[in-house]
């Protein structure tokens, strides 16, 4: 049997970092089937960051005496050995205050509201049939208005099952940002329980429930040493919805355990956060 080396690297980017972790690090032999988790941080000065950059990334290589060398891999990305890229917090001259996703018959529409407007170029409407992997749809162009502009965006091939989707908001710089993800199930399906984005970025996470009875829904993380590391009551409404849910800034990356109950379901899930 061959020994298994997973590197998961989470590149924490921090404009006020002082410098550079320094390598390499030994972690001895693993046994047969056995297998290592690796997090670690980045922290980079403000000189090495380029002037409108939209994000950096990061890119390390593991070793050994019995395996070739390989680089270190993205979890968010299905490309295997690819570096972890790092969205900068760069503000864009526009605010949006709604952005939801809905179905309509047998597409799906997509429409977001901007209460302010300036310099922006356009409006890319991406899709996931998970939540992790997009690829652009469609875009539309930003009008320059002032005051209240609502934009729609129809999608008319929607797949059966969960459609995730998103806005990436491009500035005539090439600046951009993302939106929080959208869900929207199509088809029918039974009673469930899930939670979107997965890996988690940032300090939120939406909690689906389809098809359930109206009542309370119960929600516990529980880390990889047995311990509760987060709890939640939803009062859930009726059906199906999805409600977001704050995960506390303190909480460190890691691979979750999350139980979700509440009726007669309980369902349990494995839940990344970054």
């Amino acid at each position: 049997m061959k020994n298994i080396l997973r590197i998961l690297i989470f590149a924490l980017a921090s404009l006020a970092g002082k410098g550079f972790a320094q390598g390499p690090f030994n972690i001895g032999t693993l046994p047969p089937g056995d297998s290592v988790v690796i997090y670690y941080d980045v922290a980079i000065n403000n000189p090495l960051v380029p002037p409108n950059a939209p994000s950096i990334s990061n890119q390390g290589t593991v070793s050994g005496s019995n395996f070739a060398s390989a680089l270190t891999d993205d979890p968010a990305s299905p490309t295997a050995g690819d570096a972890t890229v790092t969205l900068l917090n760069s503000a864009l001259p526009v605010v949006l205050r709604e952005f939801r996703a809905y179905r309509k018959e047998q597409s799906v529409v997509l429409a977001w509201r901007i209460d302010l407007e300036e310099n922006t170029l356009k409006y890319e409407i991406e899709k996931s049939p998970n939540g992790r992997a997009f690829n652009k749809i469609g875009e539309v162009m930003a009008t320059g208005g002032k005051g209240v502009i609502n934009y729609k965006f129809t999608d008319k091939n929607p797949s059966s099952g969960f459609n995730y989707y998103r806005l990436k908001i491009l500035d005539f710089d090439a600046t951009y940002v993302f939106t929080g993800i959208e869900k929207v199930t199509i088809g029918e399906t039974g009673s469930s329980g899930n939670l979107y984005p997965n890996p988690v970025s940032g300090n939120q996470v939406n909690l689906e429930l389809v098809n359930l009875a109206k009542g309370k829904y119960y929600v516990t993380l529980t880390n990889a040493s047995g311990q509760v590391a987060y709890t939640n009551v939803i009062e859930h409404g009726g059906g199906s919805c999805a409600h977001v849910m704050a995960i506390p800034v303190t909480m460190r990356p890691g691979i979750y355990i999350a139980e979700i109950k509440g009726g007669n379901m309980k369902v349990y899930k494995k839940l990344v956060v970054n």
